[in-house]
């Protein structure tokens, strides 16, 4: 069967990692799979992640019409998908999924949608992610990436019949070399005036559901309780001034640090001794999987399908969402207890080496594929 994977890629990032990830381990399980992998032109800006999408061997296809040009991006890619022989289209975002919702129905050609999370940074995304429930409904078949966001789904309409779960993946090999100390070096260098000695991280769009706002006050809360952190926050977005203003005004400039967004965040994150993740809202996070690839122990909301990842007491610990006392009490904990760090961290690894592995991941998509082939 031939598929087509269609996004809108403005950067390559987690997301893109697990489509080509993907592709991938479908040629070495399931070569009856042949994959092309699309994306809207975002001016541009996601020619980064096609050309990794050639380099590791599948077509490439950059749609160059977009909105609001609605009805030559719908020609566009009828005409990809006819031209190409296509069996399966799978979107993943909601611009994908608008554009696929006008292909006529007389095309035939079953349309899977990939469901990751809403996010809320703008009014106008606010409005997408609006639209967008209503595109998951047009969908054959909604692929939920935790059993978090599909009840979500199903909540905002789409027929129960119609959700399958398939968790986020991690390459685990991508951490199976020893940590390399430049890196830990990189990140003490971010501190000039004083190194901290404990190495908090944190990583994402710097966007409200992530509530970075919440991580800068719980760190203020572990300062304040003699605590020698250093927080680093990895990631990019219209919140960053709005950010550094907390942070100057709460005093922790020397103690918070946002580089902005790297490629280098595998070599980064098996040296950080926990790294926080404070979002209002997730899908099944990539980062999270990452990091405990690379034995770091985490401290997480329990929000979304964070606790299908976490296992509370043994990988990490989890809290309720918005309260940035309890997010502060429970990095001390851990803090107070060195050991657990060690042992929470191979924990980690041992649980993603287990659950979220691409094998698992492309053999429940073939598994869906074939119904609908």
């Amino acid at each position: 069967m031939k598929i087509l994977i269609l996004t809108a890629s403005p950067f390559y990032g987690g997301p893109e990692r697990q489509i080509i990830e993907l592709a991938k381990t479908f040629r070495v399980r399931h070569p009856d799979v042949e994959c092309c992998i699309g994306s809207f032109s975002e001016k541009g800006n996601c020619r980064p992640f096609l050309k990794n999408v050639t380099a590791a061997g599948f077509e490439a296809i950059e749609l160059v019409n977009d909105f609001p040009h609605l009805i030559r991006a719908k020609k566009e890619l009828h005409e990809i998908l006819v031209n190409r022989k296509i069996d399966i289209l799978i979107t993943t975002g909601h611009k994908a999924r608008g554009v696929s919702c006008l292909l006529p129905k007389t095309l035939r050609i079953p349309i899977l949608t990939v469901s990751r999370g809403w996010t809320s940074e703008s009014f106008k995304i606010r409005l997408f992610s609006l639209a967008d429930r209503w595109f998951h409904r047009r969908a054959d078949h909604v692929i939920a990436v935790s059993e978090g966001q599909a009840a979500k789904v199903i909540r905002f309409g789409t027929p129960p019949e119609r959700v399958t779960v398939i968790h986020n993946a991690v390459r685990i090999e991508r951490f199976d070399t020893a940590p390399d100390p430049a890196c830990r070096e990189k990140l003490f260098a971010l501190f000039p005036k004083q190194k901290p000695i404990f190495l908090l991280g944190a990583a994402g769009r710097l966007s409200p559901e992530k509530g970075f706002d919440l991580l800068v006050d719980a760190v203020k809360i572990v300062r304040d309780r003699s605590f020698p952190v250093g927080l680093v926050i990895f990631g990019e977005g219209f919140l960053r001034k709005t950010l550094e203003k907390q942070i100057n005004l709460l005093g922790l400039q020397n103690d918070i640090q946002l580089p902005g967004f790297t490629d280098e965040l595998d070599g980064f994150l098996p040296h950080f001794d926990i790294f926080v993740q404070s979002s209002h809202t997730e899908g099944l996070p990539n980062v999270l999987l990452e990091s405990m690839a690379g034995r770091t122990t985490v401290v997480a909301t329990n929000v979304g399908g964070t606790p299908e990842v976490v296992d509370e007491g043994v990988t990490g610990l989890m809290v309720p969402p918005d309260n940035a006392e309890q997010l502060a009490d429970a990095i001390c904990r851990l803090l107070t207890e060195p050991e657990k760090l060690t042992e929470m961290g191979t924990a980690a690894r041992k649980r993603v080496q287990t659950l979220f592995t691409f094998e698992n991941q492309a053999d429940r998509y073939y598994e869906l594929l074939c119904r609908f082939h």
